[in-house]
């Protein structure tokens, strides 16, 4: 059996092909498509996307994925489901057709929105209801900005669409979606299961506008015949309702256990855990039901924690990658013993944890340093937040675990393995040996709504992963270090 789990990211979307055998042991992915979509600018703190560039990378990164594997067996997928970005939304008349582009999760142009509407609907009654505060980039403040902004389109939609549902509608004409991804609107109640009323009373519209919410693998529909043309796919493809791209990524990656910890590196670092029970302790962690039923997930984010690093090597003239292997080459622990007092934060203003004033700055080398040291202060520092990231998840009520998985670019350098270890040294580490976990989680979707698994349980059982042992010289190092770094960054 072979089932299709499809990404759409931020800017790509990811598709893999999982084959289960008939004895229900999975192979693996055998297949993997990719591709890029456009992101626009139109005017200042404006960031949008086509949802028609949605579809056109989803269906080629599809015929990418499936091309790896021969004609029966690409005839032969069983089940499609989905991970997907969330927060990004348009407006769409009677026949599903676009009114405009999708304001975008990056979209920061509905600021005063966002005080809006936090002063008329209360920012702890939304947080309560939804799991998360009330943002520029979320998507009851940009529907505002919309109808005061362009009244007419507002005016003209028949219903407003986020990711999810946009793809899921294109490939089997049913426009559904679920709570792990609808609850970063602020719009959706996800412990009642219904949109929040005095939301919809402020923006003056009906649910009927919004999109249906369906527990994650419940059925969406079946592929359309002119959608699996183009696809290379059989029509008739049960599509099966996705998730949060970090809820695919926790199935994908094993992290299904209360007290499991996820840490996705990327241009943000995103910190999900599972509980079971939801936690919300303003300013984070951000809860919802997770798909496996009775557990919750909880997850915040370190907004530009990698992307820091890359923008720092670019006003350089270099790479991360070459400031890794110039450490490597030097010595990291040489660079160490000349590093200890050298703190490098590599968060932009307002982060998830109050830090103090003047600390979160773009990273610039300070005198006497070198980049390869200002690149190896700020791994330090990304590992530093994430572990007091996971210290407030635990103040918070999460309970403690005894591991955490790390996927993601900082899980493919060993230098940066070697220093999360260490921080996190009270808990075993794992990094992961499939590259494309929400990709892969997605794929689990269908593969259990088709039967091929007996629950979500046993599916997140399948994904390898791979020990990263702490080096106890380095742990000793970093012990220390860490307290120096919470008294030099984070405010009391």
């Amino acid at each position: 059996m072979y089932f299709l789990g499809i990404d759409i990211g931020s800017t790509a979307v990811k598709a893999a092909v999982l084959r289960v055998g008939v004895d229900g042991k999975p192979d693996g992915v055998i297949g993997r498509g990719s591709a890029d979509y456009p992101t626009y600018y139109p005017v200042p703190s404006g960031v949008e996307q086509s949802p028609a560039d949605w579809n056109r990378a989803t269906v080629s990164a599809i015929r990418s994925a499936v091309s790896c594997v021969d004609e029966h067996e690409r005839r032969s997928i069983s089940g499609i489901s989905f991970s997907s970005q969330a927060g990004s939304i348009y407006p769409a008349d009677e026949n599903n057709v676009p009114l405009c582009d999708a304001l975008t999760w990056m979209d920061r142009r509905a600021t005063k929105e966002a005080e809006d509407v936090a002063a008329a609907l209360g920012a702890d009654n939304i947080r309560d209801k939804c799991g998360w505060p009330v943002a520029p980039t979320d998507c009851i403040s940009k529907l505002l900005w919309l109808s005061r902004n362009k009244s007419e389109i507002f005016s003209a939609a028949k219903h407003f669409y986020t990711t999810q549902e946009s793809v899921t509608g294109y490939l089997c004409g049913n426009f559904v979606t679920d709570p792990t991804g609808m609850v970063l609107s602020r719009l959706y109640d996800y412990k009642k299961g219904e949109y929040i009323t005095e939301a919809l009373e402020l923006l003056g519209i009906s649910a009927d506008k919004l999109p249906t919410v369906a527990p994650c693998g419940s059925l969406a529909g079946t592929l359309l015949p002119e959608v699996a043309e183009l696809c290379e796919l059989e029509a008739g493809i049960p599509v099966y309702v996705g998730a949060h791209d970090q809820y695919c990524a926790s199935l994908g990656s094993g992290v299904t256990e209360n007290g499991q910890l996820l840490i996705a590196t990327g241009t943000a670092w995103v910190i999900f855990g599972v509980s079971p029970s939801p936690i919300s302790n303003p300013p984070y962690p951000a809860p919802c039901t997770h798909p496996i039923n009775g557990r919750f997930g909880v997850m915040k984010s370190l907004a530009g924690c990698g992307g820091a690093l890359g923008a720092f090597a670019a006003s350089c003239g270099t790479t991360p990658a070459a400031l890794d292997l110039e450490i490597e080459m030097e010595g990291a622990d040489n660079k160490r013993a000349k590093l200890s007092d050298y703190f490098v934060c590599p968060l932009p203003p307002n982060p998830a944890i109050p830090h103090k004033d003047g600390v979160c700055v773009p990273m610039s080398v300070a005198e006497g340093k070198t980049p390869a040291d200002t690149a190896l202060a700020a791994m330090e520092g990304a590992a530093f937040e994430a572990r007091a990231l996971v210290e407030a998840f635990e103040a918070a009520g999460f309970p403690a675990g005894s591991e955490i998985v790390i996927s993601g670019g900082a899980s493919k350098s060993r230098l940066w393995l070697e220093i999360v270890a260490a921080v996190f040294a009270d808990r075993k580490l794992y990094r992961l040996a499939e590259p494309d976990a929400p990709a892969l989680g997605a794929a689990m979707l269908a593969a259990t709504g088709t039967g091929a698994f007996g629950d979500l349980t046993e599916a997140a059982a399948m994904p390898r992963r791979i020990f990263v042992p702490a080096d106890p010289a380095v742990t000793e190092y970093y012990s220390k270090k860490y307290q120096a770094y919470r008294r030099f960054a984070l405010a009391d």
